[in-house]
């Protein structure tokens, strides 16, 4: 639907239209109000998706706002925001580099009765490539911790894993700090994860081992973002139920940090092809 807004409803979060000669109100979750809301006055041009649901607030009864394809201030002229335009920008900063590293991390989780608890990279699994070809180099280990001498019951539960295995396979985090210095070095990267997790892990682990940082939050492309603003998700969309929606096939998730990164390099072209 595009309309030009005829009244603002703050209280309702909530804006009018006249459609077919009736004034109709449209509502706003709390995620677009947020985000919009700001924008959207009297006067304002609005291209936007209603909702299957209506919303009774009070006496009146609204529409619910599905997503925002543009919002157009007239008067002066301003595009506030153009869901194609946007769309254009992912795609350009998805293909902008050359090289892309896909990486994942498996942390320590804390026992059933810790009050304190400071999380850890365990296991680190990481895919390096060229967007939607083959890969140039992939691994995955696990990483001793150093703030306690064996995993909690449910970091083992979650992973699968049992202590002796663990410890007799795991590397001191350094030599995964030396991996990651080299690949930075040697391709200067896009690093390319599925969800914030890992960006704080990293960060937290640059902290916990007092080692220079080797990264920065904007040398990230964080791609379960990218597919909740492209495909305006209301929740947040799972890596192995993308990975399902593309390729039409289940793929059982195993918590292994180099399968993740395997698929999210899956995912990351599949979504370049879709865009």
């Amino acid at each position: 639907m595009r309309r030009i807004i005829k009244d603002i409803d703050i209280k309702d979060q909530a804006f009018f239209v006249l459609y077919q000669g009736r004034k109709i109100g449209f509502h706003l979750t709390n995620r677009l109000h947020k985000t919009f809301f700001y924008y959207l006055e009297k006067g304002v041009l609005v291209d936007f998706e209603v909702g299957p649901k209506t919303k009774k607030i009070g006496k009146n009864i609204y529409y619910q706002v599905a997503y925002f394809n543009q919002i157009v201030s007239l008067s002066p002229y301003i595009i506030h925001y153009d869901l194609k335009r946007l769309r254009k920008e992912m795609y350009d900063v998805l293909t902008h580099h050359e090289y892309y590293l896909f990486i994942d991390f498996e942390m320590t989780m804390p026992g059933y009765t810790d009050k304190y608890f400071v999380p850890e990279i365990i296991q680190v699994g990481y895919v390096l490539a060229k967007p939607k070809e083959d890969i140039i180099a992939q691994d995955g280990f696990y990483v001793t911790p150093i703030l306690r001498p064996t995993l909690s019951k449910r970091t083992k539960r979650f992973l699968g894993l049992d202590d002796e295995t663990f410890f007799s396979q795991s590397k001191p985090y350094e030599e995964f700090y030396l991996t990651l210095k080299k690949l930075i070095d040697t391709y200067q990267p896009k690093l390319v994860v599925w969800g914030k997790n890992d960006i704080s892990a990293l960060n937290d682990s640059y902290k916990l081992h007092d080692v220079e940082k080797l990264t920065d939050d904007y040398q990230f492309i964080d791609l379960l973002k990218l597919h909740k603003d492209y495909y305006n998700l209301k929740d947040d969309l799972g890596l192995f139920k993308a990975y399902k929606t593309y390729y039409n096939v289940d793929f059982k998730q195993a918590h292994d940090a180099k399968d993740d990164a395997l698929v999210t390099k899956y995912v990351f072209d599949a979504f370049l092809d879709y865009m």
